[in-house]
C-alpha cells in the first residue's frame, strides 16, 4: 500500500509547486490537514484516469453555431464591444 503524507494547509501554500512535482513524477500522496482536520487528498492521476477523461468536440453540440446567421453578430469582438460600451454608461456615477 503506498504511503500517504500529511501536509499543513500552510506547508501545501508555500511549497505547492514542490508537492505538485512529488505527486506528478514520484506518485506519491498527500492528505491536507487545517487546523488537524483531514481536509483533502491529493493524488497521482492513474493512466487509466487519464483514459477516462473525455476530450469534447463542441462542434457536435446541438447548440453549436446557433449565433451563426445573426445579422447584428457577423463580428462577434465588435459586438461584444458595443454591449459593454452600453453597459458601462448605465452604472456612471
Amino acid at each position: 500500500m503506498q504511503n500517504i503524507q500529511s501536509i499543513s494547509t500552510k506547508d501545501l501554500r508555500d511549497n505547492l509547486a514542490e508537492v505538485l512535482e512529488q505527486v506528478a513524477i514520484a506518485h506519491r500522496s498527500f492528505v491536507v490537514e487545517k487546523f488537524g482536520k483531514q481536509k483533502a487528498v491529493i493524488n497521482p492521476i492513474s493512466t487509466l484516469e487519464t483514459k477516462m477523461i473525455k476530450k469534447i468536440d463542441f462542434s457536435k453540440l446541438p447548440a453549436y453555431g446557433i449565433w451563426k446567421d445573426r445579422k447584428d453578430m457577423k463580428d462577434p469582438v465588435e459586438w461584444v464591444k458595443k454591449i459593454r460600451e452600453k453597459n458601462s454608461r448605465n452604472f456612471s456615477i
